[in-house]
C-alpha cells in the first residue's frame, strides 16, 4: 500500500470512528446500529451485543437509563486518540486507540471536576461493503481505567 492509499485508508476510518461516537453524544445512538454490518458486534468490558437490533436494543436502553435519570438530558463526549489503522485485505483493516468518556446528567456546559468515567483501548475490525462503505465487523472498547461511576455500558446487567 502507497502512502496516499494509507492516509486515505486511515482518513476513511477515523472518519467512520468519529461519525459513530458524535451519532451516540449528539443523538443518543439511535442510529448507531447502522455503522455495523448485520451480524455486527460491539463489546464494552464483559458485556457483548451481536447483531444490529441488539445493538439497537443497548441505545434505546441507555436513553432510557437517562431520561430517568435527575434530569432528563444527558451530557456525553467520547474522545479519540492515538489512532493507528493496520490495512488487512483491499476491504478489511484494523483499527486501534483510545477512548475516553465523560459523563454528566445535566445540560452543557457540565461543571466537570471529575476524571474521564472510562478509558479504554478501542479495537475495531471494519469491513468494506460496497453499498454502505466502511462498517464495523466488530467494534471493541476494553477499559484500561475506571472512575467510581460506571458508565452504562459497563453497569448494564446483559444476562437479565
Amino acid at each position: 500500500m502507497n502512502a496516499h492509499d494509507e492516509v486515505a485508508l486511515w482518513h476513511a476510518l477515523y472518519q467512520l470512528e468519529t461519525r459513530y461516537w458524535h451519532e451516540v453524544d449528539a443523538n443518543g445512538g439511535r442510529n448507531a446500529h447502522e455503522f455495523y454490518l448485520p451480524d455486527g458486534l460491539m463489546v464494552v468490558g464483559h458485556n457483548r451485543f451481536q447483531g444490529r437490533e441488539k445493538i439497537k436494543e443497548f441505545y434505546a436502553w441507555r436513553e432510557r437509563q437517562a431520561a430517568t435519570a435527575i434530569s432528563s438530558v444527558k451530557t456525553t463526549r467520547h474522545l479519540i486518540s492515538n489512532l493507528f489503522i493496520e490495512s488487512r485485505s483491499e476491504s478489511a483493516a484494523r483499527v486501534l486507540g483510545i477512548v475516553s468518556f465523560y459523563g454528566a446528567v445535566v445540560r452543557p456546559p457540565a461543571p466537570q471536576s471529575k476524571p474521564p468515567m472510562l478509558i479504554a483501548d478501542l479495537m475495531n475490525d471494519c469491513v468494506l461493503d460496497g453499498d454502505h462503505g466502511w462498517q464495523f465487523k466488530s467494534h471493541t472498547l476494553q477499559p484500561v481505567f475506571m472512575s467510581h461511576e460506571a458508565p452504562p455500558s459497563i453497569a448494564i446487567d446483559t444476562h437479565r
